[in-house]
């Protein structure tokens, strides 16, 4: 306790706040390296609270090892106090600094981190030997550079679709979480070449239809796989309008930008980490995600981010749950219990996010989907090439459970036409369940198929499409395993 003493009072010197009239900090030049800091220190009100929001003065902390910009008087303040401060670069240059404390040694990213062209490239390889099993769809192009954004469809026969259920991977909305693409890249690698050797992988192929978009935002993370910039969260627009792109904060946050409460997410403030854009879904990025999830019924959905070593689901609104509350924190907690932390000591945890202009809660409230956010590794975003393996191992074992959960138990309707026989998009509801937050589920035009994950029970059902008589099933008993199949026929209004 007398260390970790001395530790905050050190530390209350090296960040210090600004009074009125006091003169600013001066540049902070110098790179700092502080181990062993104590567990205290680093939560709550800790003086190594670390926050990935503003990382003015601690870069990285990752297992009780920070990366700090300081002042010489703040290194000479740790000193005094008895602790050893060693600095690792001294620079006029913050980028440096930063390229230094989250690159490593050479300011350039490690080889275990891809580059989006990379990504394709093995992408492309895995399609060339197993093209029944892998088809790649262009979703979109970026804002500033018109790049293409793409998603692979991945099953038994890719090259057609299937009435079946959807899951959907995507990684880096945020430019420098990069453990979401690598995440990403290895399912694809786990799913195409294991089918026909691994049962479970080959259960899979041979039930679902598996989406991947390894980058949503192809820009801004070309920004951090190039050495550009480790800092880039944002996409790269040129906001300011003046010709010139690639300058720290420009962009928007692509995870700022759907339409679900968008006004209630995020800042205004262009500076702004968290800058959500001049209106919802203003970026291409986020209308490529639209178009995909407009493509196909998605039923669950994983986004990739870091740190935090949580499962953000939707939501905390006030005082009220999400109508499927119960169903997907079940899913949220069999997911988390499969990733263990870097630390060892425990599994991810789960926690309601917000209800505003994220894609969990604009998948969920306006598309049906049970969409998570999984926040990948714990003190940084670039994480140190030798925890990138272990933490992509332990997140692959969070798959599994997504996957698994996509069998059931829950509802499967398939809606037609009663003269006709051919399939009808209508809405597909519980009103004893759902409520004004979210929007109507429906059944895709294709197929006539709507499914909902639910926990087994009896349930009051309505399917309606207007020119139709409702139908209204006011006792539908959803079993334990599996999916409980109904048709429901809709008869023409005379």
């Amino acid at each position: 306790m007398k260390r970790l003493s001395r530790l905050l009072l050190a530390l209350a010197a090296v960040l210090p706040v600004a009074r009125a009239g006091e003169a600013e900090t001066p540049p902070r030049t110098l790179l700092v390296e502080v181990r062993d800091i104590p567990a205290e220190a680093q939560s709550g009100e800790g003086a190594f609270a670390y926050n990935d929001y503003n990382r003015q003065r601690i870069v990285s902390l990752v297992r009780n090892h920070a990366m700090v910009l300081s002042t010489p008087a703040e290194v000479a303040t740790l000193r005094e106090q008895g602790f050893a401060p060693e600095i690792i670069m001294e620079s006029d240059d913050e980028l440096t600094l930063y390229r230094r404390a989250l690159y490593g040694p050479t300011l350039e990213p490690d080889p275990v981190y891809h580059t989006y062209e990379q990504i394709l490239a093995r992408a492309a390889e895995l399609q060339a030997a197993h093209p029944e099993l892998m088809v790649r769809t262009q979703i979109g192009e970026t804002t500033q550079f018109q790049r293409p954004i793409y998603a692979f469809r991945i099953s038994n026969d890719a090259t057609r679709a299937h009435d079946r259920p959807a899951v959907l991977f995507d990684g880096c909305h945020h430019a420098d979480e990069v453990m979401g693409a690598e995440i990403v890249l290895a399912l694809m690698e786990r799913l195409v070449t294991g089918y026909g050797k691994d049962p479970q992988v080959t259960h899979w192929l041979d039930t679902l239809e598996i989406f991947l978009v390894p980058v949503v935002n192809v820009d801004g993370h070309h920004y951090v796989t190039s050495g550009h910039d480790p800092r880039w969260r944002k996409n790269a627009r040129d906001v300011n309008g003046d010709g010139v792109t690639g300058v720290f904060p420009e962009g928007v946050d692509v995870n700022r930008g759907y339409s679900y409460n968008w006004a209630m997410g995020g800042t205004a403030d262009p500076n702004g980490a968290s800058f959500r854009g001049a209106h919802p879904f203003s970026e291409a990025e986020n209308r490529a995600m639209r178009r995909l999830a407009g493509l196909r019924q998605f039923l669950l959905s994983i986004s990739y981010h870091s740190q935090g070593e949580v499962i953000f689901y939707p939501w905390a609104w006030g005082a009220m749950a999400a109508p499927d509350d119960k169903v997907i924190k079940r899913i949220a907690a069999d997911v988390a219990s499969r990733i263990t932390r870097m630390d060892g000591e425990g599994t991810y945890a789960i926690a309601p996010g917000g209800p505003s202009s994220q894609s969990y809660p604009w998948f969920y409230g306006r598309r049906g989907v049970i969409d998570m956010i999984i926040e990948t590794g714990k003190g940084s975003h670039l994480f140190p090439p030798e925890d990138v393996p272990g933490i992509v191992a332990e997140n692959l074992k969070g798959t599994v459970a997504v996957l698994d959960n996509a069998a059931g138990p829950g509802l499967s309707v398939k809606v037609t036409d009663a003269f006709t026989g051919e399939p009808l998009a209508a809405e597909v509801w519980l009103p004893r369940v759902d409520n004004e937050t979210v929007d109507r589920r429906r059944s895709d035009a294709h197929f006539g198929r709507a499914r909902r994950l639910l926990d087994p029970g009896t349930y009051y059902l309505v399917v309606s499409r207007d020119g139709y008589k409702t139908a209204v099933l006011p006792e539908v008993t959803i079993g334990a395993d599996g999916w409980t199949e109904l048709v429901v026929e809709l008869h023409a209004e005379q």
